[in-house]
């Protein structure tokens, strides 16, 4: 009876969800890839040809930035310039009292690292636009927000972005429920029986298996059961995370639940007034937090690899600096300085696998990275590529045999009515 319950709940829940999986199996396929794919599809406005020429200082870079959209405030600076790669800067509108699209409204637009000319634009969230330059945009929104449009009202998140927040979460049970249908059933033996000569693993180990000689049906199931079991730890990663990015109010309340957590850092102060002008101009600031982050970093035992970006909060008057440090993953930027805008004084540091990170941050911090394939270079973008099409199949595998035992069920049905019609007639 708890059997038959649990597969009535696995069938359902993955009928539920099997649209919106595919969807985020198979976008999420091609974006494991993003970067590579938007520069190859995109190289005359995201490469430059390298030359005998210096770069211009990222300071430069910004104010040529500034000059083409006055009305804009551009308040980070892109500090690690590639001599390769065009330097990307966002536009976006000043928010007004009522907008409720600012996320449509943003452009991305890049500059030669060598001239700071303008070699192209493109709006942030593109619309259903298959040009060239969008198709990552259009590929990303869906896998984000279903291409729902988003809301300031909803704290800038989109409908979609909860859809798929609950999707996510109806998955994460259903992947223990899965899990739990795999298992062998339990044997009843009379009281003349033998006992079961065969170990529990020997009748669990079929489940791992596809038997390629069998019929259609058997090959689908076998597919839905053999792949859920040899990916089911990332399925879960997947499903859990997606809570997490699109469900906090869920995901946070359970991690803290489960594991602890270190105190988060104090929030800043808001200014009465936004900071116009601080007394730290851009390279004041760059080199006070540049020195800040060598200082720390010598302090705990490690090397800043890469400075990422200096960022400027005028609501806070701070400035913010952010690195990636010898200790994290080549895609992570996670060690940064907070500093007053006009002191210079240190205000918050931040540096992955500090002492004071417990075992909830350091668990929330994997899940993000493996999600993203942060990590492990080009080995695990191709197997969350893979897993992209592992999620898919499982969908369609699973909407396989429910078509098919429906069909099975309505032909019994129809035939037991046919041989009670018969035996009435007679």
């Amino acid at each position: 009876m708890v059997r038959h319950f649990f597969v009535f709940l696995h069938r359902w829940a993955g009928l539920a969800m099997t649209l919106f999986l595919v969807i985020v199996g198979l976008t999420g396929s091609a974006l494991a890839f993003r970067e590579e794919l938007d520069v190859w599809l995109n190289p005359e406005f995201l490469t430059v040809a390298k030359r005998d020429a210096p770069l211009l200082d990222p300071f430069a870079l910004r104010e040529k930035a500034a000059s083409l959209y006055p009305d804009a405030s551009f308040d980070d600076v892109q500090l690690h310039i590639e001599p390769d790669r065009s330097v990307e800067y966002i536009h976006m509108p000043r928010m007004d009292a009522g907008t409720d699209n600012m996320m449509e409204k943003m452009v991305e637009f890049y500059l030669d690292p060598y001239t700071g000319e303008k070699l192209g634009e493109r709006n942030t969230w593109s619309g259903p636009s298959l040009e060239r330059k969008n198709i990552i945009s259009f590929l990303y929104r869906p896998h984000f927000a279903l291409t729902l449009p988003w809301s300031w009202s909803t704290g800038s998140h989109s409908v979609g972005a909860y859809i798929l927040g609950i999707t996510a979460l109806v998955w994460t049970i259903d992947c223990f429920v899965g899990f739990y249908l795999t298992l062998p059933r339990s044997r009843r033996l009379d009281s003349g029986d033998a006992p079961n000569s065969k170990f529990w693993w020997n009748r669990w180990r079929p489940a791992w298996r596809i038997k390629f000689n069998a019929g259609a049906y058997r090959i689908n199931f076998d597919i839905h059961r053999a792949f859920g079991l040899w990916t089911w730890l990332m399925l879960f990663i997947f499903a859990w995370s997606s809570v997490g990015f699109n469900l906090n109010q869920v995901y946070t309340p359970m991690m803290r639940a489960l594991f602890e957590f270190s105190d988060p850092a104090p929030g800043l102060p808001a200014r009465a007034e936004p900071l116009d002008h601080p007394r730290l101009g851009w390279r004041e600031a760059y080199a006070t937090g540049h020195a800040l982050l060598e200082e720390q970093a010598r302090q705990h035992g490690f090397a800043i690899e890469k400075e990422k970006y200096l960022i400027f909060d005028r609501h806070h008057g701070v400035y913010f600096i952010s690195a990636q440090g010898s200790q994290e993953g080549e895609k992570s930027y996670r060690t940064s300085v907070t500093f007053d805008a006009d002191t210079g004084a240190m205000l918050q540091f931040a540096w992955p696998g500090n002492p004071f990170e417990k075992s909830g941050d350091v668990i929330s911090h994997w899940l993000y990275w493996l999600h993203m394939a942060a990590v492990f270079g080009l080995t695990m973008q191709i197997f969350v590529c893979v897993m992209g099409l592992v999620i898919t199949a499982l969908s369609v595998t699973g909407v396989y045999i429910w078509w098919k035992k429906r069909r099975a069920q309505k032909f019994s049905k129809a035939h037991r009515g046919a041989v009670a019609a018969e035996a009435a007639a007679e």
